[in-house]
């Protein structure tokens, strides 16, 4: 099992702020690198910053803001997105992550274009695996009801991710906020799942809170997907740079007795 931290909790285009955990924990602590080409500083942050990078577990999430994998090729969400993942393809070629996270959607859902809506991301899918070949791909349960960003429920996700034979990251805030069974979306993935992302809220929306600040019931919740999948790594995914420093630090050192 490995314990990574999402670098969407630092001050943006600040890659260097996470050197204090790498101080701290050392290998121990990975990095799921989330791109933000759509900020003008971030490139430039990001090239400074790549030794940091360069050891230990790493993974991509790909970019979230620009990218669009609902939009048929030739569209302008399908140019945007490629924009972004090409240059994302760029760092995979220098820093080698060994996942990337994949999101069906990033926008709102509504039942006359469902169908289409994931037919197209599917294909894109199978582009993403051509450009990232030496990447696994992990498809992540995405969007809320209080969003109307929800592309599929517990059961489709599931159906879906069996058929594919996908690669799975769980995303706990995402499911608590639809009122997902974790455990029975656990035990019906678990050979399929490889890591997970998590944070808490309020059980309706997407806060992104601490592990302890909400209801999800990470007490009870981390020793199950422990024992039910002991090789899937678990990715700490806080979005808001108030947490980076003293507040995440006490969250991976309460995590680490779980480990």
């Amino acid at each position: 099992m490995k314990l990574l931290i999402d670098t969407c909790v630092l001050p943006r285009c600040q890659m260097e702020t996470a050197q204090i955990y790498r101080d701290r924990f050392g290998k121990r602590i990975g990095f799921e690198l989330l791109p933000m080409f759509d900020l003008m500083a971030f490139e430039e942050n990001l090239k400074n910053n790549l030794d940091l990078f360069s050891e230990g577990t790493l993974f991509f999430h790909e970019p979230v803001w620009g990218v669009e994998h609902t939009g048929p090729k030739g569209s302008i969400e399908y140019k945007e997105s490629m924009y972004h993942i090409l240059l994302t393809k760029k760092y995979a070629e220098i820093l080698h992550p060994s996942e990337m996270v994949y999101h069906l959607n990033n926008c709102p859902v509504t039942d006359d274009k469902k169908d289409e809506m994931l037919k197209t991301s599917l294909e894109n899918l199978d582009e993403m695996r051509f450009l990232f070949p030496n990447v696994r791909l992990l498809v992540e349960n995405t969007g809320t009801d209080a969003d109307g960003w929800k592309l599929l429920d517990q059961d489709e996700f599931t159906q879906l991710c069996r058929e594919q034979n996908f690669d799975v990251l769980v995303d706990v805030g995402h499911a608590n906020a639809n009122s997902w069974d974790i455990y029975k979306l656990t035990s019906d993935l678990k050979h399929q799942i490889r890591g997970f992302h998590l944070h808490n809220n309020d059980g309706v929306h997407d806060l992104h809170n601490r592990l302890r600040e909400g209801t999800v019931d990470f007490e009870h919740l981390l020793p199950y997907i422990r024992d039910m999948v002991p090789d899937a790594s678990w990715v700490i995914e806080y979005t808001r740079p108030v947490y980076h420093g003293l507040p995440l630090m006490e969250d991976i050192d309460w995590l680490m007795k779980f480990i």
